[in-house]
């Protein structure tokens, strides 16, 4: 299967950038919103394989005529409002993919899969 790619090409040149590249930027820009739950500790997924959840968001990019559209399925922390939290998402994910990459994003769609309790940090055990 061919790697999915955009080209964006000028007076200087040409510049490749890939759908993983995207789904990069997408992902790290989604996390910077307050509410989304993210996975802790592990590589992403490891944790699921183990008998916990993996709360990271799923991305899909598509490549469409004058730039990306992006999907993201997430889950969010309980006690934030979630349209809000999808909104933020929708707001960082297009602008930073339009700063970093300079593709134009057509479009973010977000779908909300669950709401999950607050991440606390692990409570540590007294040795005494």
């Amino acid at each position: 299967m061919a790697e999915r790619k955009v080209e964006i090409v000028d007076e200087d040149g040409r510049i490749t950038i890939t759908e993983d590249v995207i789904a990069a930027i997408a992902r790290i820009a989604a996390g910077k919103v307050d509410g989304i739950a993210l996975s802790t500790g592990g590589s992403g997924g490891i944790k699921s394989f183990f008998g916990g959840e993996d709360l990271s968001p799923t991305i899909k990019t598509e490549l469409v005529e004058g730039g990306v559209h992006v999907e993201l399925r997430i889950t969010v922390e309980y006690g934030y409002p979630v349209h809000e939290v999808a909104r933020g998402i929708q707001a960082n994910v297009q602008t930073d993919i339009e700063k970093l990459s300079g593709v134009t994003v057509t479009g973010v769609d977000v779908f909300v899969r669950k709401v999950v309790p607050p991440h606390t940090p692990d409570e540590k055990i007294d040795e005494g």
